[in-house]
């Protein structure tokens, strides 16, 4: 195993629940590609039963090793629904439908459920991000056919839209639907059968688990409020620095079954920082 972290650490001080402030009760997911790195907010508040549906293949690792299958220009950049396995194209199991929750517009960034042609409450495993504001306006856009497309998330920084972008800039070719804008990356020569190397990856999607409060109980302690995937152990690792090298002392911490987690560092000294790792395979 590998461990793998979000670079945010919280110092208590009068700036320490901004990042709190950030997500409120909303999971946080990774997007790990072969071009880089998605953070994605998901909106539990406004789409519940969506972001609900998504975790349901995030959680048992549905996603992982899966690939970008369709990114029409300036569009869309669309994954969720196949694997390549032993030379073939596989499917996602794909589970029940779930009802429409359009209340966010789609907007460059955001990610949202993808569904089939004039069935609102049609969308499974299949999902995309948005590459421009212009795409969602319009009589065929995305904030206006079908019922509108579900947004369940948005990425929260700059390195997540620029691994969006060199996604998007992936040459695509188009094969028969649903394979009409397939991103592959050379070498490749079209109409050839694509390979496994020429396909844009998605590694793994986790829920990052996150610091979401720290407060002084007393003055020998500091009360660390987390969350991050239920009945899951991470590690917190804690430093006097925020600097990388500093988080030499950590600690196993398991999530309760609502995914909350709480740690009492009893040893706090002066200046305190803290990260949750997430093991990766």
């Amino acid at each position: 195993m590998k461990l793998s972290w979000l670079t945010i650490c919280l110092l208590l001080d009068a700036g320490s629940n901004a990042f709190a402030q950030l997500t409120g009760t909303n999971p946080l997911v990774r997007f790990h590609t072969d071009l880089g790195d998605i953070d994605v907010l998901l909106l539990q508040d406004v789409a519940p039963k969506n972001v609900a549906n998504f975790l349901s293949y995030v959680t048992p690792g549905k996603y992982d090793n899966s690939f970008i299958h369709r990114s029409p220009p300036m569009f869309v950049v669309q994954g969720g629904g196949f694997k390549y396995i032993n030379g073939n194209v596989t499917a996602i199991t794909a589970g029940p439908m779930v009802v429409n929750e359009f209340h966010v517009s789609n907007t460059r960034g955001t990610l949202a459920m993808a569904k089939q042609a004039d069935m609102p409450d049609s969308a499974q495993n299949q999902w995309f991000f948005n590459e421009l504001d212009s795409n969602a306006s319009g009589p065929n856009g995305l904030d206006t056919q079908n019922g509108g497309f579900t947004v369940i998330g948005r990425i929260i920084n700059s390195a997540g839209l620029t691994t969006m972008d060199a996604i998007a800039a992936v040459h695509a070719y188009q094969f028969q639907p649903p394979f009409d804008y397939v991103p592959l990356r050379d070498p490749y020569t079209y109409p050839q059968q694509f390979q496994d190397f020429n396909l844009v990856h998605v590694i793994w999607i986790k829920v990052v688990p996150q610091i979401v409060a720290l407060t002084h109980p007393s003055a020998t302690t500091i009360h660390v409020q987390g969350r991050g995937t239920p009945s899951t152990t991470y590690t917190l690792q804690k430093s006097s620095t925020p600097d990388g090298s500093g988080f030499t002392t950590s600690v196993n911490v398991t999530t309760g079954t609502a995914g909350n987690l709480n740690y009492d560092d009893n040893n706090p000294g002066t200046r305190k920082f803290y990260r949750l790792t997430i093991s990766v395979r």
